[in-house]
């Protein structure tokens, strides 16, 4: 065999691995695991968030108590370390309505031993949120950036005393895990609505009664503010 026939072989060789390995290279961001993979925006960020602080109005509402539906209204101060991680700190109080259930009781002298659960008055928490998701919304002609984030965290919350089960007000361990979208309404404001799932201890009369655990689910609609941050 002449020497360019043997080139020509070697190189007929060559080629197909030399392009498998071109497209093992592109193909391999698509392989990796999600969160090993480097995010890779096609275009700007409309709404970024990174080095941001975050403040947010809200109200929401716990209604799965069946003596008492609480209305918590309060604020909730953050800062946006990148755009997918952020720390904040909130406060609120609970606005309270006894159920027709309670007032029935009421009426009827029962013993109400139900009192000693503690109502609950007010909340102080901090929490981590991770935001794996951005994205948009059409909505006819008007399109809608949004993010979807998740939520877990620590504080306290404190409850009434209930002299009628002789049970003193208590501040206790408060733990949530919630879940929340973004919706970004042009600018630096947005909407956010959350769910927020609470544990906490209750606490007991001075005889035993109450204790036990408290399951709150909080449903909540905020008006937020974005301030600082890169390119702002």
């Amino acid at each position: 065999m002449s020497r360019p026939s043997l080139a020509a072989l070697c190189l007929a060789l060559l080629l197909p691995g030399a392009a498998l390995a071109q497209h093992e290279e592109q193909l391999a961001p698509l392989l990796a695991p999600y969160w090993a993979r480097e995010t890779v925006a096609v275009q700007p960020l409309a709404h970024p968030k990174a080095r941001c602080f975050e403040l947010t109005a809200h109200a929401g509402v716990i209604p799965n108590d069946p003596f008492v539906v609480y209305l918590p209204l309060g604020i909730r101060a953050g800062f946006h370390l990148t755009e997918r991680w952020a720390l904040e700190l909130g406060f609120s109080y609970n606005l309270q309505l006894d159920t027709d259930l309670l007032r029935y009781l009421e009426d009827n002298d029962a013993q109400l031993g139900v009192r000693a659960r503690g109502r609950q008055q007010l909340r102080a928490a901090a929490t981590l949120g991770w935001s794996p998701v951005y994205g948009k919304l059409a909505l006819g002609s008007w399109i809608l950036h949004m993010d979807l984030h998740l939520l877990a965290g620590a504080g306290i919350v404190r409850t009434e005393e209930a002299p009628q089960v002789d049970l003193g007000a208590a501040t206790r361990p408060d733990f949530q895990l919630g879940l929340g979208m973004r919706f970004f309404l042009g600018g630096r404001w947005l909407l956010r609505l959350q769910y927020r799932q609470h544990l906490f201890l209750r606490p007991e009369a001075r005889g035993g009664d109450g204790g036990g655990l408290g399951f709150p689910s909080e449903l909540g609609l905020g008006v937020g503010i974005l301030l600082g941050g890169r390119g702002r």
